[in-house]
């Protein structure tokens, strides 16, 4: 067979296990990626034939691997924010703030002194390894965060931690900006100022207010003046998409951060008009079976990576750098920004834990190789590969299990407090 074919077939397996085949994901400790990755490397580490995937040495892979997990990440984020039903105000978003003002900025600093010590990075490589480490993966958290709309039992560690993978991963962008112009610059000086009125300040703001415009325009167009049978039907489909893009592009044009714009539009369109309306199940659906058709070709990719790559994952102080940075800094991160909160113990515990990495750090690295210039790009990759992988063993069926024992026994709160 050609290894096209082989390809077709290993996709069309891995859509299907994914979509259709509920029962692989109750297997206990062992999440379902985790075994789809290590089915991969193992396919094309046989004699078949099949493509070197390599983006550190490929500067087309690198490209491709860019656009990819942008895009899955966008239609992840689009399905979070179109999952939450509790409405938005600044005390019920409380967990929120405290993750991302505290838990993040606090996992980007060890992160670059755990650089900096176990690899001799330079400041600018670090900080880096920093912000694309920090966020929480929205693709590959699906299993710890909020059902589909209208569902209710919001309890604290869903929200949580579906409102912080929603919104962190844009707020990355500005720390990798940071990293660039530390590459870029010999010293520290007009630009960091630059940096922070305009990559920090104005493109948040600027991506999560055209967000909004978006969401709100549409959810107004599809609840007051599209045609109720077309839109009941045929349409939420396609307008998850017009949505998604539109805010993306609409953001990036005005260089603002498209992934904040994505969140915030989807956000914006569930909590606008008729919340309740069984509608918006549909748009959700639509968006987690792209999400799945699109996670089924990258643990595909990345099975082949890591098969046929010239990363090393071997590292010991990679290993390390991994333990360290999973199972010590984001959970002490995670607890100490928790800290005044009126959470049970067991439900900080579980937020501060399950803070799960996946492809989108792979996109900011992806990301800063292409348009920046770093030194030790290999290692980055083997630091932030082995980190992936540690996340998928440690959190892919840890995370699923502690969910189901925490609902038994119930410990989670069926809802947030009161707004």
């Amino acid at each position: 067979m050609e290894p096209k074919v082989i390809l077709y077939i290993a996709f069309g397996l891995a859509t299907l296990g994914l979509t259709w085949l509920p029962d692989v994901r109750h297997i206990r400790y062992i999440g379902t990626p985790i075994i789809y990755v290590l089915l991969a490397a193992l396919l094309f580490s046989l004699p078949l034939n099949l493509p070197v995937i390599d983006p550190i040495a490929n500067t087309v892979h690198s490209h491709i691997t860019e656009y990819l997990t942008e895009l899955i990440v966008i239609v992840s984020l689009a399905g979070a924010g179109l999952a939450i039903d509790c409405p938005f105000r600044f005390k019920a978003w409380a967990s929120t703030w405290w993750l991302l003002g505290v838990a993040m900025p606090l996992s980007i600093g060890a992160a670059v002194v755990l650089g900096q010590y176990l690899f001799g990075l330079s400041l600018a490589a670090s900080v880096l390894l920093g912000a694309l480490l920090a966020p929480t993966d929205p693709v590959l958290a699906a299993s710890v965060q909020v059902g589909p709309p209208n569902q209710g039992g919001e309890d604290p560690v869903r929200f949580s931690l579906t409102t912080e993978a929603g919104l962190n991963d844009g707020l990355a962008f500005p720390f990798v900006y940071l990293a660039m112009g530390l590459a870029e610059h010999a010293s520290v000086g007009g630009w960091l100022v630059e940096w922070f009125f305009v990559d920090l300040l104005y493109r948040v703001g600027a991506g999560i207010l055209l967000g909004i415009g978006v969401g709100w325009i549409i959810s107004h167009y599809v609840f007051h003046y599209s045609d109720e049978t077309n839109r009941a039907e045929t349409q939420e489909g396609l307008m998850v998409m017009a949505t998604i893009f539109l805010a993306y592009g609409l953001a990036e044009m005005i260089h603002g951060y498209g992934f904040l714009a994505v969140f915030a539009a989807a956000v914006a369109g569930r909590q606008n008009v008729n919340k309740a309306d069984s509608y918006h199940q549909k748009p959700y659906q639509f968006a987690d079976q792209m999400e799945n058709i699109l996670l089924g070709f990258l643990l595909l990719a990345l099975g082949g990576f890591i098969a046929t790559s010239t990363v090393q994952l071997g590292s010991v102080n990679a290993l390390v750098f991994a333990g360290l940075f999973l199972l010590v800094v984001r959970p002490l991160a995670g607890m100490i920004s928790l800290r005044t909160l009126e959470f049970r113990r067991i439900e900080k515990r579980a937020i501060a834990f399950l803070g799960i990495r996946g492809f989108g750090s792979f996109y900011y690295l992806a990301y800063a190789q292409n348009h920046g210039s770093f030194e030790d790009m290999g290692v980055l990759w083997q630091i932030t590969t082995v980190v992936i992988l540690a996340s998928l063993l440690i959190h892919g069926g840890s995370a699923t299990f502690a969910m189901r024992k925490l609902d038994s026994k119930g410990h989670l709160q069926s809802s947030l407090p009161p707004s």
